[in-house]
């Protein structure tokens, strides 16, 4: 299957997608919890060590995204294609047991 074919196209779209919204929730949840926790932190004094580990881990989860969407948009053929043979193999099954 070549990469000419749309669905390869639409299922890469859809992964980014998927990647994209996980991080900005992984990045929200962050937030919110520094957030809620900020005065605790504040009291032991670890404020700005907490603001900066967290940074740390949420600049490293979006490179890891970052390198992956990469890696999937340059290997989206050989990535989606057998997938889409077995959904196909899979859909003309459904249909000859009908």
């Amino acid at each position: 299957m070549s990469h000419s074919d749309p669905r390869v196209d639409r299922m890469f779209r859809r992964d980014v997608i998927g990647a994209l919204g996980a991080v900005t929730a992984v990045w929200l949840l962050y937030a919110f919890v520094y957030y809620s926790m900020s005065g605790v932190f504040s009291d032991l004094g670890i404020q700005w060590l907490t603001g900066a580990l967290a940074l740390c881990v949420l600049l490293l989860n979006l490179a890891a995204i970052i390198a992956m969407i990469t890696h999937y948009s340059e290997d989206r053929a050989a990535i989606y294609s057998r997938d889409l043979y077995y959904l196909d193999l899979l859909r003309a099954q459904r249909k000859g047991a009908k």
